[in-house]
């Protein structure tokens, strides 16, 4: 990456998790390459993103750059499956990943908090003693490329299974939503209703309420 301005270093607010603070944001995407994973073997995917304008950070983040690294395999239930099938959507069919640089992309960090789309169900290799298993986990996907004609990016198919949800029944949603063309193209969103995630999200954390008809009812909009 770019050297920083010496005045932002800082021994503070330090994270947790190889994540860091970015949740949310637009970025051009400057440059993918490929990095040797440490600790087990496989490749790491390093995308580095310049011209930062940042929607959600659990921080302050005053940088114009930042790299992602993803680990590189080409299962579905991967956290680069997930990454490349949120990017596929908004490209041509003969259009791969080498055709978005320089490109403005829009980040989302899938782990269900401030509106943010819920964790993604990762293959998880070391589960289970070896034999592997299914786990619940968030990952980074695209919701936006600037620009791009592609489908509906999967926050606006979001918002707009929150407004199909205002004002019917589970059953009345059901039937309209997964007869609308924007939701049966994302997998994930599809899933989570299918399993009532979806609804069980929105009424935790305060968006939707229930009636004593089984009506549901935004209360954030």
């Amino acid at each position: 990456m770019p050297v920083v301005d010496k005045n932002l270093v800082s021994s503070r607010n330090l994270q947790d998790s190889g994540v860091g603070p970015l949740r949310k944001f637009y970025g051009d995407l400057e440059d993918y390459l490929p990095d040797a994973a440490t600790g087990y073997e496989g490749t790491r995917i390093l995308l580095r993103f310049t011209n930062l304008k940042v929607l959600q950070a659990t921080e302050p983040y005053p940088y114009p750059v930042t790299e992602l690294n993803i680990g590189y395999s080409q299962k579905k239930h991967s956290k680069w499956g997930f990454f490349s099938d949120s990017l596929t959507k908004f490209l041509k069919p003969d259009e791969d990943i080498k055709d978005c640089i320089k490109r403005n992309i829009g980040m989302v960090y899938t782990d269900g908090l401030d509106g943010r789309p819920v964790p993604k169900k990762l293959w998880d290799r070391r589960a289970n003693n070896g034999a592997g298993a299914e786990k619940e986990a968030p990952a980074w996907e695209v919701f936006e490329i600037v620009g791009s004609k592609g489908s509906i990016s999967s926050e606006a198919a979001l918002e707009h299974a929150k407004a199909l949800l205002d004002g019917k029944s589970l059953s009345e949603f059901n039937k309209v939503a997964f007869a609308d063309e924007n939701i049966r193209g994302g997998t994930d969103l599809q899933r989570s209703i299918t399993d009532r995630s979806f609804i069980n999200s929105l009424l935790q954390l305060g968006e939707f309420t229930k009636d004593s008809n089984d009506i549901y009812h935004r209360t954030k909009k």
